[in-house]
């Protein structure tokens, strides 16, 4: 059938080779949880980055009564920190492809 769209056309090899392909054939489902681990690690050390340095801010705020002071400076440093770290990391996961 010369109408037939490639996708519908069943009689070829080259279709059916195409269709049973699995991931795994391109190392392609462990390589997706490993990247998929490391996106997920991404997401920790930045919530975590920016928290610590906000809670950190809190805390050295109730130390020297500085109120939001070093509160603000502390989130300020927290995401500054994350976004280096998120560079550095999403870079080195590109620079493995």
């Amino acid at each position: 059938m010369p109408d037939t769209p490639e996708s519908l056309n069943t009689n070829s090899e080259e279709s059916c080779s195409k269709h049973n392909e699995s991931p795994s054939s391109k190392g392609g489902w462990s390589a997706t949880f490993v990247l998929l681990g490391r996106l997920g690690g991404i997401g920790w050390f930045v919530a975590i980055t920016i928290g610590l340095g906000a809670y950190g801010g809190y805390w050295l705020d109730g130390q020297f009564g500085t109120a939001p002071f070093l509160t603000v400076l502390g989130l300020a440093l927290g995401v500054l920190t994350a976004s280096v770290g998120m560079i550095r990391l999403l870079s080195s996961i590109r620079g493995n492809r």
